[in-house]
């Protein structure tokens, strides 16, 4: 099973934002993650993520 983590990102010392890494690789392609919570649930997290071309025509098909 593959283990998601929030990453934090920094340029030398200079902390840039948060992540999304899978099994301790940074993800590709991403925009911006926004981190929402209200103090009553669990926090939710929204990436964003560029698409390209290839990735459109080429998808993957996921069955479950």
């Amino acid at each position: 099973m593959k283990k998601i983590q929030l990453a934090k990102i920094y340029r030398g010392d200079l902390f840039k934002g948060f992540g999304i890494a899978v099994d301790g690789e940074l993800l590709e392609q991403q925009v911006c993650t926004n981190i929402k919570s209200n103090g009553t649930e669990l926090p939710t997290l929204i990436a964003s993520f560029y698409m390209k071309d290839e990735q459109v025509e080429n998808a993957i098909r996921v069955q479950v």
